[in-house]
């Protein structure tokens, strides 16, 4: 799910109106999605909380909006607001969290987790409502060398330390816009919800993409995609410059034909 914009009413009885309006960017119905307000006052500090939890049947790339404005606004557009008791003024900033999804197929996603199985009309049904992921944990820093120079101290470290990378991009094939990538991920499940996100926000629809390149370690640090609007290629390889000519080249050994503007996407992770 995707807030796409909000709204804040102040309706002078001591109580604010917050609404919102969201587009299902999973690739699977759900049937709820939880909320959360945090509204602070001028001086930053929190005046309110909120929670608000939204159920119906919420299909892919479906925009479910939200009253914003205060004339109009059909009776559904209300369930998409949140009332806000012992308010003495307008907040000058809401915060909104997306903290919960349940799916029609029974799968559940949660803050925290990763949301890679909601682009799977498949799906995986979690346990308990949760589901345990693999990939690293970055550790603690290693002991750098240590130096003293007259009355300091200087102590290095290893970038490395902070555990490996994992990048993504999505794609719809022909698409010159729907494309969303992801470097530097903690695991490949965040990459691939980053990316995914990324490019189902941009998709006519709000849905359709699919994770094309995958980046890792050394050989796959970098990931490219080109096409000429009939044919694509992707590639992936230890840095940019060669893995934007291992796209070029497999491009054109298919058959297609080669421009300034083949390139779709390439990115690197920086480790």
């Amino acid at each position: 799910m995707v807030v796409t914009q909000t709204s804040v009413f102040f309706l002078n009885n001591g109580k604010v109106r917050v609404c919102l309006s969201f587009r299902n960017v999973a690739a699977k119905a759900a049937s709820e999605v939880d909320f959360t307000f945090q509204f602070n006052d001028t001086l930053g500090s929190p005046m309110r909380e909120a929670i608000l939890r939204r159920t119906g049947s919420f299909g892919p790339g479906i925009l479910i909006e939200g009253k914003m404005s205060e004339l109009g606004g059909s009776p559904d557009s209300f369930n998409n607001c949140a009332i806000i008791e012992g308010a003495a003024m307008k907040p000058s900033l809401e915060i909104v969290d997306e903290t919960a999804v349940v799916f029609e197929d029974g799968t559940t996603w949660k803050k925290g987790s990763p949301f890679v199985a909601a682009f799977s009309r498949a799906g995986t049904r979690l346990a308990n409502g949760g589901q345990t992921v693999g990939g690293s944990t970055p550790g603690a820093p290693p002991a750098g060398a240590t130096v003293t120079v007259g009355g300091a101290t200087g102590q290095g470290g290893i970038i490395s330390g902070s555990g490996p990378a994992f990048g993504t991009i999505a794609w719809i094939p022909g698409s010159r816009t729907a494309v969303g990538t992801a470097i530097d991920a903690p695991s490949q499940d965040v990459a691939d919800y980053v990316a995914m996100s990324k490019c189902n926000g941009l998709a006519p629809g709000g849905a359709g993409c699919t994770v094309r390149v995958r980046m890792t370690g050394a050989d796959k640090r970098c990931g490219a995609i080109a096409t000429d609007d009939a044919r694509y290629s992707t590639a992936f390889g230890p840095d940019v410059n060669q893995t934007i000519k291992a796209a070029l080249d497999a491009l054109q050994a298919q058959g297609g034909t080669l421009a300034p503007n083949n390139i779709v996407a390439s990115v690197c992770n920086t480790r």
